[in-house]
């Protein structure tokens, strides 16, 4: 029977060593392994039967002695082959995997690892008000606080950059929250404080301003009647300066729109007039019933005398100049009260004022710019005071018509139009006693003048002089009975039906009167105003005064909307806030839920706001408009900083001009603001702050003398260098700074200077130069000292608030905060990423020319993770979008220092030409429900979190790109890629971010889509950045 010879026994052993090493482009690593232990003890085996010297040598069991030593160095060529490979790989950048590889390697191209960086934030300071505490305190740079470590974190400190000037009034700044609600023409709602008002329906008010306090014959002012009242409590009960307001509706509006007369605008004031009255008198029998017997001795006639009721139809002296009289006490001789009208029938007054004297002569001119040079009429009135009794002769010299009453007679009257012409009339005076005086006058056409004199014995003929002469705008009313309330300075209005007047009280007193048959103790008022005898002079029983005036203040309501935009207008006067000034803003926000939509948009809208009610935990609202809708919304908390670019305090109020818009849309009454912020990063100076830490001695012999700092991690910060970081070390020889250089390359053998070398353990290393590139150091003992802060990186990342703890407390200081996160805080760079950056500097050296330079540029500067450059055409030229994400997604808002420094950085390396928007990315996120088949030899937990591992690892910030889409293939995929899968089931993609609608696909072709940077309107959108969110993965295994 025959047997094949194919099987290979009778060969013998082939040499299976060295292995063929080929390398495809694109491989993570070198396959440089030439062998195995395996297959280098074959191939040992294979040669001996090619020594002559080992022919007898023919067995080939492993515990022969012989073979155990070729066995042995199989071990050794295993291990050799192992460790060339890892040589091998590690003389490349791209695969090396040792950070010293990667650091020594980066540093052949100029590139040194990046050290990380020290988290940076601001510190808004509180100082004390306490009575005699310091107003101000200076906060210079180095002062520390620390952040209270929550679980499983440890303590930061922090310490300033700048030095700050704070001041106590600037701790913090309330916003405009509030805002008062004037007259205004028509409207028919007044805004009062208080709900205490003691008002009802159909009460009196009165508006008016400084304009009817002024001038008595000011029409700016109103007398409505109250319709409706609605009290509005206050926003927290407990807050003692908010007591609510009280809206009430008149009777009709404000102002008068066709007599073209506007409400009260100088100070206007509301009073409440409580009470009402009537004049002496109103009540009076009727005249016309009175026995005749009676009528005729009231009229000094006989008993037996019938008068006429034609002839007497009310009351003698039934009038109010009869009723009133002059008040000695408040009348003082200062002139003649003057009513100026357009035209000639006293209808349409233009102005009043008091002339000292009637002796005028205008020519062709005008009494005043706001008159007429023709076709005008004059009314003086007062009382004229006689120094002496006895028979005046009044001379009254006119050019045109004139008229003069005195005691109500009229003895002048020449109402005609004439050239100047002198006419005179007699009147009985007597000394000391004021008389009633009127003198009208009108001018026709051409020249106007007028003149009024007297003669008497011993009186010469001349002009009235002014301490004789007493205005008409004081008056005096006697009420029907006694009104104790109604006192001196208050307000009174006169109403008949269809007519209204205001006057001021100058002084109310109670005396006896008696007359029409009546008497009482009545209040006599002594009133500042017009057309007291022109109106109520014949309407004792018709008119009603209304008084017992009682002020109620102004209301301020809640500001309708948002503060929100570059504009901020605070509640005090600040001028003194200057321009460039950080500030931190902070207050409460709507949270961004669907359930405070609608109340959203009725502020947008700024509808009128009644009220916000704030819960104490400060999470939810009531918000109540003025039509009584109310809702209920949810809110967060928000802060952010931001710089004064102006302040504008020119109308007695701040407003602050800011350098952005705010990133916040926040409710006005929880708005504060610190103006008393500074800048400060993560590290401590130690005892560094006291004394310097003595590096060792200089040795002028030696060259390259190195020294290690003994307190890593050196702190390096933020800034607007190249790479976006700075060293906060200071190094001194002899007590002279010298000066960090990245090498030695330019420095000469004068250069005071040094590089600073960090080992892949983050320790740092300082190096003098050896007298030809860099200058030695000088001999001296303990000469070389440094000073320096000390920690960074990500722990430094701590939340809003947490800094709280203050270690230096210079005099007047309190408190400290850190209203916005710290951010920024990198760890020292990771091999994975300083393989990525290390060529972009080789590609830009430091300058940006093309669109690609932007991109990497951005990229390696420390604390950015991603970025991205795009053009974009605005319609006029092309501009570059940067689109930029922070360290690990970390985020990144406008007013970081990491976002300020990163343009400022870029704009010194750009051509200053070109068009340039640099944008923090939108980070979108998405998540998913599948099911996984679940092979029966695996543990269905274990699998199901290897799988959310998985997909954290191929959609988390590390392997996604801006503008990169997420399909169902691609979840397909990377689930069924996990050990133990063997089938998967998507059922949904659901995606869902800030400004953007929520998008749900399913099947492996469904693709949730993410945008590169693009216009939308008129406003440039920073790219998409479309990652998973973890918390929203659900994970099932089939069948379950």
């Amino acid at each position: 029977m025959s047997t094949p010879d194919n099987c290979g026994c009778c060969t013998g052993l082939d040499a299976l060593t060295p292995v063929a090493t080929p390398q495809p482009p694109g491989q993570p690593a070198l396959a440089l392994r030439i062998g195995t232990h395996g297959r280098f003890r074959q191939s040992l085996l294979a040669d001996l039967a090619r020594e002559p010297a080992l022919a007898a040598l023919t067995t080939r069991a492993s515990d022969d002695p012989a073979i155990a030593l070729l066995d042995s160095w199989a071990a050794v060529l295993d291990v050799l082959a192992f460790y060339q490979e890892r040589i091998g790989n590690e003389h490349y950048l791209r695969t090396a995997t040792e950070r010293r590889s990667i650091l020594e390697l980066a540093r052949a191209i100029g590139y040194e690892l990046r050290p990380g960086v020290a988290a940076s934030t601001w510190l808004a300071f509180t100082l004390e008000t306490a009575p005699g505490a310091p107003a101000s305190a200076r906060i210079d740079v180095g002062t520390r606080a620390q952040s209270i470590p929550a679980q499983d974190e440890s303590a930061q400190i922090f310490e300033t950059l700048e030095a700050v000037d704070a001041q106590a009034r600037w701790n913090a700044l309330p916003v405009l929250a509030r805002e008062a609600v004037p007259p205004r023409m028509g409207g028919r709602q007044l805004y009062l404080g208080g709900t205490a008002t003691r008002l009802q329906q159909g009460d009196a008010l009165l508006i008016v301003g400084d304009e009817r306090g002024k001038d008595p014959g000011n029409e700016n002012w109103d007398f409505r009647r109250v319709t409706r009242i609605r009290e509005v409590l206050p926003a927290d009960p407990a807050d003692a300066s908010d007591a609510g307001y009280t809206v009430v509706t008149l009777d009709h509006g404000l102002g008068s729109p066709r007599r073209g007369v506007h409400p009260a605008a100088t100070n206007p004031r509301c009073f409440a007039l409580r009470a009402r009255a009537h004049l002496f008198g109103h009540n009076a029998p009727d005249w016309r019933a009175m026995p005749s017997g009676l009528r005729a001795t009231y009229l000094g006639l006989s008993e037996d005398s019938k008068p006429p009721i034609s002839q007497h139809p009310e009351w003698p002296g039934f009038t109010l100049a009869d009723v009133s009289d002059p008040s000695t006490a408040v009348a003082s001789g200062t002139g003649l009260y003057g009513e100026y009208y357009r035209g000639k029938g006293f209808r349409e007054r233009i102005l009043t004022r008091t002339d000292a004297v009637v002796d005028f002569d205008w020519g062709p001119g005008t009494p005043d710019p706001a008159m007429p040079a023709d076709h005008f009429s004059v009314r003086w009135s007062g009382w004229i005071k006689p120094p002496t009794t006895g028979t005046y002769t009044f001379h009254v010299t006119a050019d045109d018509g004139l008229r003069l009453w005195i005691d109500g007679r009229l003895i002048v009257d020449y109402w005609i139009n004439q050239g100047a012409t002198e006419h005179s009339g007699q009147a009985e005076l007597t000394a000391g006693h004021k008389h009633d005086i009127r003198l009208e006058y009108y001018e026709s056409a051409g020249s106007a003048s007028i003149k009024l004199a007297w003669s008497a014995s011993g009186v010469p003929k001349a002009v009235v002089p002014t301490a004789s002469l007493y205005p008409r705008d004081v008056h005096s009313v006697h009420l029907d009975t006694s009104y104790p309330k109604w006192l001196a300075g208050g307000w009174v209005v006169m109403s008949v039906p269809n007519y209204e007047e205001a006057y001021r009280i100058v002084t109310a007193e109670d005396d006896a009167r008696a007359d029409f048959t009546l008497s009482a103790t009545a209040t006599r008022l002594n009133l500042q105003g017009e057309s007291v005898r022109e109106i109520f002079n014949d309407q004792l029983r018709a008119t009603t005064l209304f008084g017992q005036s009682e002020a109620l203040d102004w209301a301020t309501r809640p500001l309708s909307g948002f503060i929100t935009g570059h504009l901020v207008d605070l509640a005090g006067y600040h001028p003194d806030l200057p321009a460039a000034r950080w500030i931190s803003v902070s207050g409460l926000i709507l949270a961004d839920v669907p359930a405070n939509a609608a109340a959203r948009q009725r502020l947008l809208q700024q509808h009128p706001l009644a009220a916000i009610r704030v819960a104490r935990d400060r999470l939810s609202a009531e918000i109540e408009f003025e039509d009584f809708k109310r809702y209920t919304v949810s809110l967060s908390s928000a802060a952010e900083v931001a710089c004064i670019k102006l302040n504008d305090s020119s109308s007695g109020r701040t407003r602050l001009h800011l350098d952005s818009d705010l990133a916040h849309a926040y409710l006005p009454a929880t708005v504060r603001i610190n103006a008393n912020l500074a800048p400060a990063s993560q590290g401590d100076s130690k005892q560094m702050r006291i004394q310097p830490e003595a590096l060792g001695s200089g040795d002028a012999a030696r060259s390259l003398q190195r020294f290690k700092l003994r307190q890593p991690p050196l702190t390096h910060i933020a800034a607007a260098t190249p790479n976006g970081t700075a060293s906060t070390l200071e190094v001194r020889v002899d007590g002279l700074l010298w000066k960090p250089a990245p090498r030695f390359t330019a420095a000469g053998p004068e250069d005071r200077s040094y590089t600073v070398r960090l080992d892949e353990n983050g320790g740092a290393s300082v190096q003098f130069g050896d007298g030809i590139h860099g200058a030695r150091l000088p001999s001296g003992s303990g000469n070389v000292e440094a000073r320096y802060r000390v920690g960074l990186g990500k722990a430094g990342n701590v939340a809003a608030e947490q800094i709280s703890l203050l270690l230096s407390r210079p005099p007047g200081l309190k408190a400290v905060i850190n209203p916005v996160k710290a951010s920024g805080g990198t760890d020292a760079e990771a091999g994975d990423t300083a393989r990525n950056n290390a060529p972009l500097t080789v590609r830009t050296l430091d300058r940006i020319v093309s669109l690609r330079d932007f991109e990497d540029f951005a990229a390696a500067f420390t604390g950015i993770g991603k970025a991205q450059a795009v053009w974009l055409w605005d319609g006029e030229q092309r501009r570059v979008h940067l689109t930029v994400a922070g360290t690990d997604g970390a985020a990144l808002a406008p007013g970081d220092t990491l976002y300020r420094n990163l343009l400022n950085a870029i704009d010194a390396a750009r051509p200053p030409h070109q068009a340039l928007k640099v944008s923090p990315c939108r980070t979108l996120y998405f998540g998913l429900t599948a099911s996984l088949w679940i092979d029966e030899a695996h543990e269905p937990p274990t699998v199901l979190a290897a799988a959310a591992a998985a997909l954290k690892r191929d959609f988390g910030f590390a392997a996604r790109q801006f503008g990169q889409p997420v399909s169902g293939s691609e979840i397909l995929a990377s689930l069924q890629g996990v050990s133990g899968v063997t089938g998967a089931d998507l059922d949904h993609l659901k995606q869902a971010g800030p400004g953007s609608a929520a998008q749900t696909v399913t099947g492996p072709d469904g693709q949730l889509p993410a945008r590169t940077a693009h216009w939308q309107g008129n406003t440039l959108q920073p790219a998409d950045l479309l990652l998973i969110d973890p918390a929203a993965v659900k994970l099932l295994e089939h069948g379950s």
